[in-house]
């Protein structure tokens, strides 16, 4: 799609790298949104937006970025409606399940088989992003790799959301290329809800989610 300077043709050397940087970053931006890293998207189109604001590509990813936020938000912190007699309705929304890990491969595929199975989906690479996305989101589940190459590790991510206030019923699902024994006694000692096996079965994975998100809402009728 040819936004604003976008023409190839009869570009100086100049223009035609911008362009050619600009392109770059789209394509960024279209495998965030596959990913469900939203906020990975919008910082990538910040750029985009300063090499070439008037992109009207990335005019269309901002507002499909913007629509599927605000989609997410809406169903999961605007859940409580009231019926005409005064009282709480049961909210009607999907249930969002984060994804933490940097196999972005991982992450298309995990995310596109959540959102077929009825689930919303967000996504982060890092032990930060994750940080940075639950500034905005609240999932009902979070999916995260044990071990990533640099930074904190999942056990990291895991101890944070069961010390951050709010967030210490949420269930945590660990993936691990291996589960050695010394993963497996840490995952139990520190109460990890799963640990799945890389390479991801998509159904093990559903029916984990699932049991979760059962067990949670149990314990939060018994309360």
């Amino acid at each position: 799609m040819i936004g604003e300077d976008d023409e190839p043709e009869g570009l100086t050397p100049a223009e035609a790298f911008r362009h050619a940087k600009v392109e770059h970053f789209l394509g960024h931006v279209r495998e965030y949104v596959d990913m469900g890293r939203y906020l990975a998207g919008l910082k990538a189109l910040d750029t985009v937006f300063g090499l070439a604001p008037s992109n009207e590509e990335g005019k269309l990813l901002k507002g499909t970025i913007d629509d599927l936020v605000a989609h997410i938000l809406k169903r999961t912190t605007n859940g409580k409606r009231e019926k005409a007699d005064g009282t709480q309705a049961r909210p009607r929304r999907s249930d969002l399940v984060m994804i933490v890990d940097q196999d972005e491969r991982l992450l298309t595929s995990l995310t596109g088989t959540l959102r077929r199975y009825g689930f919303m989906a967000v996504a982060a690479s890092s032990y930060d992003e994750a940080l940075e996305t639950f500034s905005t989101f609240r999932p009902e589940v979070v999916i995260s790799e044990v071990n990533f190459e640099t930074g904190p590790k999942g056990f990291d991510l895991y101890l944070w959301l069961k010390t951050s206030p709010g967030n210490q019923d949420v269930p945590f699902l660990f993936l691990a290329t291996r589960i050695d024994r010394e993963t497996l006694i840490a995952g139990k000692r520190f109460g990890v809800d799963d640990l799945i096996m890389k390479p991801v079965d998509d159904d093990v994975v559903i029916a984990s989610v699932i049991n979760c998100i059962s067990r949670r809402r149990s314990s939060q009728i018994r309360a």
